[in-house]
Formats: structure tokens, C-alpha cells, sequence
């Protein structure tokens, strides 16, 4: 159970209906966690939609204008910095930052338990529980090695774009985000003695599969949506006690052509074997 004050901290920006996907699974599995949407001024008539959706929930909506010409991502780390300010300001002990384009897939009782015991580590700044893609195992034990107690340490990373931060410990370290990158501001903690562990049994996975960055054009394919887990699969899940992989463990709603990151270049052989495991997947 939660006995510590959340705030779901979510960045969004012009892919409205990737947005409602993630506010609809937050509210299900985390109805407890406060909602505030961090939005990089987004001009697309959908996303504009949910946020004015927003008014008669108890999520809060900052919108800020900023400078989307330093970076792939555009305002993000600006909004980040921002968040992280607003959940120090209204005493939160935890923020918990996603994207827009994640989507929760089950409700862990025991999550604040788990970051708990993760905090106790002083080196351990934020937290992660995302599920991993088979598409990205290539030299997985080298870049998140498993450090102890089935926690997993990202190697070369102090934070991360998503998470759960221990806002005691922001506080005490000045957290922020310097840089324009995910790797500049996770090299930028990692070389002040800080990690990023990733939590074992995840609960939260990237939508297959967004093309876009914030400043390229906008998000116009259908959202993709991932069926939340099964009570057998939420058994096995908890009961692992190594890598968790998105595809042992669920799939999307509907089959998709092309099912994974459109960035990813996992050579030929390797991209027919995961085309025929995702297809049986959604045919058996």
C-alpha cells in the first residue's frame, strides 16, 4: 500500500492520444497519485483536447512555452527541472516521472516498499520499473548489471528521463537536468557518485511504437495500446528474478506490421526471429 504523498509527473507534448492511453491506465492501477501534465506547448487539436479534458479530473495541467531548437527533445529537460521543482514545493515524497507515450500494465501493492528499500542505497538517486524489449538485449548485462537483491544497476547512468525520484534526496543532492539529452544528464549524476537502479518485477512499458521525436512532425498513426496483465501473468512476473521482458508477459491490442522501435537495428536474422515469436504471440 502507499502511505507516502505521490505525484505522477507526465511530459507530454503533441501525441494527445498516446497521452489519454497513459492518464487512463494511471487512474486504474494509481488512483491515489496525484496527476500533474508538464506540456511542452503543444499545437495539435487532440492533445489540446485532453488537456481541457483535464479540467474536471484531479489532474493538473502546466503548460509552458520553450525552446524546441537545442535538442531532439525539444522543452523536456526544462519541463523536467520544473516538475521536479513542483513536487519539492507541495511536499511530495516521491515523483514519478513518465512519458506520454508509457502505459501502466498492472497495480504492484508492495511498489513503495520496493523503492524504500532501494533508497536506502545512498548512492541511489532514482529509481526505474519499466519492462525491457528483447529488441535491446544485446550486451544487456553489460549495461544493467545486476548489483544485489535482484536490483539492477544502469551502467554510466545516475537518473534517467523516467522514474521515481526520492524527493528527500533531490533536495539534499540540488537535482537537476543540465543537459539536452538522456545520457548527458544520466553521465552528469553518474560522475557524481550517483545510480540509477532499475526495480525488479515492472510495471510500466512504452507504447509500440512512436515515431517521432518533440520537434519532428507530428504523431499521426493510431495509438498502440498494450493489454494490461493477466492475473497469471502478474504470478509469473513476480516470481522473476531476472530480466523482465514486455513480451513474455503481454501484447498489444491489436497485431501491428512493424513491432518494435523504428530506430532499432538489430540485424537481419535476429529482426525474422522476433517478426515470427511476435506473430505466434498474437495467433496462439
Amino acid at each position: 500500500m502507499f502511505g507516502s504523498k505521490w505525484v505522477l509527473c507526465v511530459f507530454s507534448y503533441n501525441r494527445g492520444m498516446l497521452l489519454r492511453n497513459l492518464l487512463r491506465s494511471a487512474r486504474l492501477f494509481y488512483p491515489e497519485f496525484d496527476i500533474v501534465i508538464f506540456d511542452d506547448n503543444s499545437d495539435d487539436a487532440e492533445t489540446q483536447k485532453v488537456l481541457t479534458e483535464q479540467g474536471s479530473t484531479n489532474c493538473k495541467v502546466i503548460i509552458s512555452p520553450s525552446d524546441h531548437t537545442k535538442s531532439k527533445h525539444g522543452g523536456l529537460y526544462a519541463q523536467m527541472n520544473k516538475a521536479l521543482m513542483y513536487a519539492i514545493d507541495h511536499q511530495y515524497s516521491y515523483a514519478y516521472f513518465v512519458q506520454d507515450d508509457m502505459q501502466f500494465l498492472w497495480r504492484d501493492e508492495v511498489l513503495e516498499n520496493k523503492i524504500t528499500k532501494a533508497f536506502t542505497r545512498k548512492e541511489c538517486l532514482m529509481c526505474n520499473s519499466s519492462f525491457l524489449q528483447k529488441i535491446l538485449t544485446d550486451g544487456i548485462e553489460d549495461r544493467l548489471p545486476l548489483a544485489e537483491d535482484n536490483l539492477y544497476t544502469f551502467k554510466g547512468n545516475g537518473v534517467a528521463d523516467t522514474g521515481i525520484i526520492d524527493l528527500e534526496k533531490a533536495r539534499e543532492a540540488d537535482l537537476q537536468f543540465p543537459e539536452h539529452s538522456e545520457s548527458g544528464n544520466g553521465q552528469y549524476w553518474y560522475n557524481k557518485g550517483f545510480r540509477l537502479y532499475w526495480l525488479p518485477q515492472p510495471h510500466l512499458a512504452w507504447v509500440p511504437w512512436p515515431a517521432t521525436f518533440r520537434n519532428r512532425q507530428k504523431e499521426n498513426r493510431k495509438t498502440n495500446e498494450l493489454l494490461p496483465l493477466t492475473d497469471e501473468s502478474i504470478k509469473r512476473l513476480q516470481q522473476n528474478q531476472s530480466y523482465a521482458y514486455l513480451e513474455d508477459y503481454t501484447k498489444t491490442v491489436r497485431l501491428l506490421p512493424k513491432p518494435y522501435w523504428y530506430t532499432a537495428n538489430p540485424g537481419k536474422l535476429n529482426l525474422l526471429k522476433i517478426y515470427i515469436k511476435y506473430y505466434l504471440k498474437h495467433i496462439i
